[in-house]
């Protein structure tokens, strides 16, 4: 009964979603010009922590991490790609053995029009998005609708792997289940602004939660090399933005009042020839003085 009020919940939101079709088409979604082969995130000596691996057709077909408490095997956690005839991607996978954690999206013309999150087949998140009717290539809102009696049990934030790397925050989960909140379904409303072709701002809304996020972003010259892979839907929309992001802030709210803020800005150390990124630094205001490096490697410029 619970899982059929949840999907009945995600229906009658998703049939309120694009009343019209819009004329542009999804071309820029799996057409990243430059594919990402390998990524460090210290340094780049060693095994990569991310292996991308392409099949002939050059579609992305796994994402291999490195298991931190084994760095001799390459296989950690691996994320599988599934896709359209028209070569959108359809699905992701991570599976340990216990649990099957799995993303697929929906599409009208091209362009996602919604993407549900489930865990050994049911449901638990919904992702819905509108666009604009000018230009359906940027998002205005979306709705996210998610199951809180299955992640009121606290050990499932131990086990699921492809929620934080793809779908979102852990931390938004465990405020979940630690609220007194009797609702099958909790919300969650994001308001999207756009500066020519890069988000810079989302406001976040949780009200069962009585809390909010507003995530302001300014943007460097240098190009993001995930722009166009809807799959990048964590990190704040990270594929939806056409250049790499300069600074970030990232504000809380409880009740309507201020509570905590972070920022995080980033120093494109080296570029290549089209202006992607090769090897990049970060900051925080929670770890003054400390530089977080991470390194890339594409295909068009790795040598066997």
């Amino acid at each position: 009964m619970k899982k059929l009020l949840f999907a009945l919940l995600s229906g009658i939101i998703v049939t309120l979603l694009f009343a019209s079709c819009n004329k542009y088409e999804e071309s820029m979604y799996n057409k990243s010009a430059y594919q990402i082969k390998y990524i460090w995130y210290k340094s780049n000596s060693g095994l990569p922590n991310e292996t991308f691996t392409y099949d002939k057709k050059k579609l992305l077909t796994n994402i291999d991490i490195v298991d931190s408490s084994n760095m001799n095997s390459i296989r950690g956690e691996s994320f599988e790609f599934t896709y359209n005839k028209d070569k959108t991607v359809q699905s992701i996978t991570y599976s340990d053995g216990e649990l099957t954690e799995t993303v697929t999206f929906s599409y009208l013309n091209r362009y996602v029009k919604y993407m549900n999150y489930s865990i050994n087949g049911d449901i638990r998140m919904t992702s819905n998005f509108y666009r604009d009717d000018e230009e359906a290539a940027k998002i205005t809102r979306i709705v996210e609708i998610y199951d809180r009696q299955f992640f009121e049990d606290m050990q499932i934030y131990t086990k699921i792997k492809l929620f934080p790397k793809f779908i979102g925050d852990i931390e938004i989960l465990k405020d979940m289940a630690a609220s007194n909140s009797k609702d099958l379904a909790i919300y969650c409303n994001k308001t999207i602004t756009y500066e020519g072709d890069n988000i810079v701002k989302i406001e976040a809304d949780y009200p069962v939660l009585r809390k909010s996020y507003i995530t302001t972003q300014t943007f460097s010259d240098v190009l993001n090399p995930y722009y166009g892979l809807n799959y990048c839907y964590s990190n704040d929309l990270l594929g939806f933005s056409k250049n790499a992001v300069s600074s970030k802030v990232v504000a809380n709210f409880f009740d309507g009042n201020p509570s905590t803020t972070l920022q995080t800005d980033y120093n494109y150390k080296d570029v290549n020839k089209d202006n992607y990124p090769r090897v990049y630094t970060y900051t925080t205001n929670k770890t003054p003085g400390i530089h977080f490096k991470t390194y890339i490697t594409y295909v068009s410029e790795y040598k066997d």
